[in-house]
């Protein structure tokens, strides 16, 4: 699937782009000692593409910065000392709409961008040179041929330079979660401090991909030490798509698998967000003249997060993210990957209602050890609260809805407790 087609109808013009500068030292110092001269490429707010062209006789600096896919065109100027660049950002018509906080070293430059009223910012991470080639994202599971049941590692990229990792282990029965920096992209050697659904501290996971099929893992936690040899049980490549201009950004990425239903789901799903923002786009240019204060009026961003995944199942939650509003949305999903059917509850369950009752009965109980037993405020939750339902390899996790300050607080019902429950032929797992 792709939703390319969408951009059109998200920009139905594009403002002020023009073809990349060259020659910046004689536009801007003619006649003037120039001290270096430089393009940088990366990403605003690590997901939208943009490009600084940047010219300094040392103490002043100006260019041009190109924002998006589109390359939406702007001015910069400002000065650069002890290699910390303060830069402001005009359109085409000499209006300021933004600024720059910036430091650079040999080969790349970091900083924070705002709007002119600094009512958004968003950080920046460029590095010298053109565009590098697409990123690939992905999530890949892995277990032991020998015995698929004892351990399973869930591993995400979902950035340039972050892998999330989630590792079931039968000995603790429950899957625990980190994440860490990409270290090295042929040996993808990874270090993760992993913590429980609880945010208990929960030992270190070590993994190191062996090929293309195979990682190695070693786990620690106190006294226990496991080393594995793990195999490659499933992958789906991830798509990222991004579309900005002017007004607004979005961003998105979701699983790219090859079965009808499950991708007009994700195509449904994502469009009905971006009419929305669109939608508020048109209403801003309908009832104000433009200023200086449209710049960014609007953010959006579609992820998804992975619970679990193996050779028939792919489970987890599409999160949505505005600024208009400070929640997170979130969507879960459960889909038979070799059919593309959307799983739930009437699917999944022999029976919904004595499923729902048992389901209440389990939060309640739970719930009351956890108001005292927990630091992520399950107290302040109840029982109607916990919604979400997607598989992992130990049970279902039932959660409430996204909190910024404490995430996902969830409740596991292990399969055992619900084998009277759970359709035949679905389970076991």
């Amino acid at each position: 699937m792709r939703i390319l087609f969408l951009y059109y109808f998200l920009f139905p013009f594009v403002s002020q782009t023009q073809s990349l500068e060259t020659g910046l030292a004689e536009q801007f110092f003619k006649n003037k000692t120039v001290a270096w001269e430089k393009t940088y490429s990366g990403f605003w707010d690590e997901t939208i593409p943009v490009q600084l062209d940047l010219v300094s006789d040392g103490e002043n600096c100006k260019g041009y910065f190109y924002f998006g896919d589109n390359k939406t065109k702007y001015v910069l100027s400002g000065t650069i000392q002890n290699n910390k660049l303060k830069l402001d950002e005009q359109d085409l018509n000499s209006t300021l709409t933004g600024k720059f906080a910036l430091e650079m070293d040999d080969q790349s430059v970091r900083g924070t961008w705002y709007n002119a009223d600094r009512t958004y910012n968003a950080s920046i991470s460029l590095k010298e040179g053109s565009p590098a080639p697409a990123t690939t994202f992905w999530v890949r599971s892995y277990a032991s041929k020998s015995d698929p049941d004892e351990c399973m590692v869930l591993i995400h990229k979902d950035f340039s330079d972050q892998i999330a990792e989630k590792f079931y282990y039968k000995m603790l029965n429950k899957t625990l979660y980190g994440t860490s920096e990409i270290k090295d992209d042929e040996s993808f050697h990874q270090e993760s401090n992993m913590v429980d659904y609880l945010q208990h501290n929960a030992g270190k996971l070590s993994t190191w991909k062996v090929n293309d099929k195979r990682i190695d893992i070693n786990y620690k936690l106190g006294t226990i030490e496991y080393t594995k040899s793990l195999d490659l049980v499933n992958q789906v490549a991830i798509s990222q798509e991004s579309f900005a201009d002017h007004w607004m950004a979005v961003d998105i990425t979701y699983p790219k698998i090859d079965k009808s239903g499950t991708s007009i789901w994700f195509k449904n799903l994502i469009d009905s967000f971006l009419v929305v923002i669109q939608e508020k786009k048109r209403i801003l240019l309908s009832e104000k003249p433009a200023d200086q204060s449209d710049r960014m009026v609007y953010r959006m961003s579609i992820w998804p997060q992975f619970d679990f995944l193996d050779d028939h199942f792919v489970s987890g939650i599409m999160h949505i993210k505005n600024s208009w509003e400070e929640s997170i949305q979130s969507m879960p999903f459960t889909f038979d990957i070799k059919s593309g059917d959307l799983l739930g509850e009437s699917t999944l369950m022999t029976n919904v209602s004595g499923f729902r009752k048992f389901k209440d009965a389990w939060v309640n109980k739970e719930l009351n050890k956890l108001k005292t037993g927990s630091s992520l405020d399950y107290k302040s939750l109840t029982v109607a609260d916990f919604s979400i339902l997607t598989l992992k390899k130990e049970g279902l996790s039932i959660s409430a809805p996204y909190d910024l300050i404490y995430g996902f607080r969830q409740i596991i019902i292990p399969y055992s407790e619900l084998k009277d429950h759970l359709s035949p032929k679905y389970f076991p797992l």
